[in-house]
């Protein structure tokens, strides 16, 4: 009988030990259940945007609520990049401060007194999402945070951005802290414009070696779409409890480099892949001649160029439908000297507009049939594009009249 007694008693504990296991899955279920649902209804409540963007151009191919003003989180971090790389040498000494250790939110665990590279933070900035690291290089940037804050917002205001305001370099909330989808996808553009921004958001691993001031770092890039999406070169990942998730995607397919911006999207890895995936299918990069390049030319000798180069997205059932237009400025004083504006170029396909620059010209204008000429050309530019991998010429002929839409 005390055999049989003692045997019960044991299945009596592991019945419940396993109810209790059973209640302990059963709470986390719960919790995690209530979680998700908070961030869903927290997407729902302050609602959500997108674009996709040719990079070549800014142009936008997509979006919703392109000119929301939104929290960002992390995504802040291209813009402290792109302060620190206009600002910086990539081989400047940061002596990590004691106030940039310990900061709130995502961290690669600097020590204060350690010697890194303002390259080696960049890397930790953008592949781990480091708050500390972004403290660093801000006060080694600006020597104090406003100043370096100040930074932030000159460039947004170089960029021509209309919502968008910086208070941190981190994207810890502030109600006063904000982008839109355009905003964010400009600013992106012009970061994945510099190769050294480029190489950093792209890279899937960097080892920062041991040294006397230095503990060894391995840093793994957050970006899912680095290994999952065809062509995918960045940028960057967002979350706080009241942006949600957001994330700057970039990828990169026969010559045409795209930008993709999701704030406050549940899904963003699954959603930035498909806004990429269809821009590529329906859209092709246009290329004509780059920065200080010919346009075009006269019989006189005059040659024109565009600012910035001509480069633009078209659909590629447009290809055969491109046109151009050129608006003259007017009223010019002769002579003009090599570099002075003209006027301005527009491309059309269709009626819709696709790009817009100024012309300027190469070389000198001495003469009023000079002048004319150049205001007034008629003649097909020709212009590339890649299909398959292969590169195809096509020509963009003078098809709205000036002066008209």
């Amino acid at each position: 009988m005390a055999e049989s007694g003692k045997g019960g008693f044991q299945r009596n504990e592991k019945v419940i030990i396993l109810l209790k296991v059973f209640s302990i899955i059963l709470i986390f279920i719960t919790i995690s259940t209530f979680i998700i649902l908070s961030d869903k209804k927290s997407t729902a409540e302050q609602g959500s945007s997108y674009v996709v963007m040719y990079a070549g151009s800014g142009q936008v191919l997509a979006g919703k609520n392109l000119d929301t003003p939104l929290p960002m989180a992390s995504t802040t971090k291209i813009m402290t990049a792109l302060v620190t790389l206009k600002k910086c040498a990539l081989s400047e000494v940061v002596i990590i401060p004691k106030q940039a250790v310990g900061i709130e939110g995502s961290s690669v665990y600097l020590r204060e007194g350690e010697h890194f590279t303002v390259e080696q933070l960049l890397y930790a900035l953008m592949l781990r999402s480091g708050n500390d690291s972004a403290v660093a290089l801000a006060l080694h940037v600006g020597k104090n945070m406003d100043d370096f804050v100040e930074m932030m917002n000159e460039e947004a205001r170089s960029l021509g951005l209309k919502n968008t305001h910086f208070t941190n370099p981190h994207g810890l909330h502030d109600p006063d802290h904000f982008t839109s989808a355009r905003d964010l996808g400009l600013i992106a553009c012009r970061a994945m414009s510099d190769p050294v921004f480029k190489k950093i958001v792209s890279t899937k691993r960097f080892d920062v070696p041991a040294s006397d001031h230095t503990a060894q770092r391995v840093w793994y890039n957050k970006n899912k779409l680095l290994s999952s999406f065809e062509g995918a070169n960045g940028i960057k990942t967002g979350y706080t409890t009241k942006s949600g998730r957001c994330l700057v995607a970039a990828a990169e397919r026969e010559g045409m480099q795209l930008v993709c911006v999701a704030l406050n999207h549940y899904d963003m890895w699954n959603d930035c892949a498909a806004y990429m995936e269809r821009a590529f299918d329906e859209y092709c990069a246009v290329r004509g001649c780059n920065e200080g390049e010919t346009l075009y030319s006269s019989a006189d000798g005059v040659a024109v160029g565009v600012r910035g180069g001509l480069t633009f997205a078209a659909k590629k059932a447009d290809i055969s439908a491109l046109s151009y237009r050129i608006i003259p400025d007017g009223d010019h004083k002769l002579p003009l000297e090599a570099g002075e504006d003209l006027g301005r170029i527009e491309v059309f396909a269709g009626e819709r507009l696709l790009f817009s620059s100024r012309l300027f010209t190469i070389n000198d204008i001495t003469s009023e049939k000079q002048l004319y000429a150049a205001e007034n050309y008629r003649g097909e530019v020709e212009v590339k594009y890649e299909s398959e991998a292969e590169q195809i010429s096509c020509k963009l002929r003078r098809g709205i009249p000036q002066g008209s839409r």
